[in-house]
């Protein structure tokens, strides 16, 4: 009877709305207990791509080994890659430190809103592999090189790349990360060939010259800084090769970030992305 009445008790308590606060509160606070429980990661804005950067520019900073991020962005239209000035595009990303100096990077382009039957598909898919070939010291920026593998059909973000990173603490509080770089304006170009069932990965290729399209990416000089406050976000100033762009960006629970740019003064992109150290142990809460 005793044991009756006490599972009538449990099924029947009164909902209290104080309680279940009380245990939201400790929900959501065991959370950002176990994001900020994961040591930092040294880096936290990266660019349309998903690579450490700025807006649009890569840069060359070396990112710890065993760091996986991933991550969503927004193009505007005006400045839209594969359908310019027709749709604007979400571009999915994650990147990934396999080895010391070294990181791969896969991205995913699609447009949004209509598009015609031809145009669909998958996404514009792209994997960019980054190396460093010198690491920053005091008198010395970090240099890396990043190759853009040529299996995909009309890559939108190609990035043949040379690019330098160098750090200057302004104040105690205040970072400026100067960079500088050059993009490839030619690339080896992968054409779709229909209605041949002999053709792969590895037939079709010709060079070709990203200025040909309406819009394109990275192709000449390029150069930006990014002003960080004390690790926790900043500002950002860049020349993409073809426009001035400006951004800011905060870091939440030293993992989290999120960041909007205005890209020549006329458009606004945007950015989030979440960065993990796949090599370390959380720290005990």
């Amino acid at each position: 009877m005793i044991y009756q009445r006490t599972i009538l008790n449990v099924y029947t308590k009164p909902f209290k709305l104080s309680a279940f606060l009380k245990t939201t509160k400790k929900v959501f606070l065991m959370g950002i207990g176990l994001s900020l429980g994961l040591p930092g990661l040294g880096w936290a804005q990266v660019n349309i791509s998903g690579k450490p950067g700025l807006i649009y520019i890569p840069s060359a900073e070396v990112v710890a080994d065993g760091t996986f991020s991933f991550g969503y962005g927004f193009n505007p239209s005006s400045y839209a890659f594969r359908f310019n000035k027709k749709n604007s595009e979400s571009i999915c990303f994650v990147n990934l430190s396999l080895l010391p100096r070294l990181e791969v990077n896969i991205n995913l382009l699609n447009p949004n809103g209509p598009i015609g039957f031809s145009g669909r598909g998958i996404g514009d898919r792209q994997i960019d592999i980054k190396y460093a070939l010198l690491t920053e010291k005091a008198k010395r920026p970090s240099v890396a090189v990043i190759v853009s593998a040529p299996f995909g059909i009309d890559n939108s973000l190609i990035t043949n790349a040379l690019v330098a990173t160098k750090h200057v603490d302004l104040s105690t509080s205040l970072t400026a990360a100067f960079t500088l770089g050059v993009g490839s304006p030619y690339s080896l170009y992968r054409s779709e060939v229909k209605n041949d069932q002999d053709s792969d990965i590895f037939t079709g290729y010709s060079f070709s010259d990203k200025r040909d399209k309406p819009y394109y990416y990275l192709a000449g000089p390029f150069g930006g800084v990014n002003l960080n406050l004390n690790k926790k976000g900043g500002l950002m100033l860049e020349w993409d090769s073809q426009h001035v762009n400006v951004g800011a960006y905060a870091l939440l629970f030293r993992h989290w970030t999120v960041q909007a740019g205005l890209l020549n003064g006329d458009q606004v992109t945007l950015a989030t992305s979440y960065a993990l150290p796949l090599l370390r142990k959380p720290k005990p809460l």
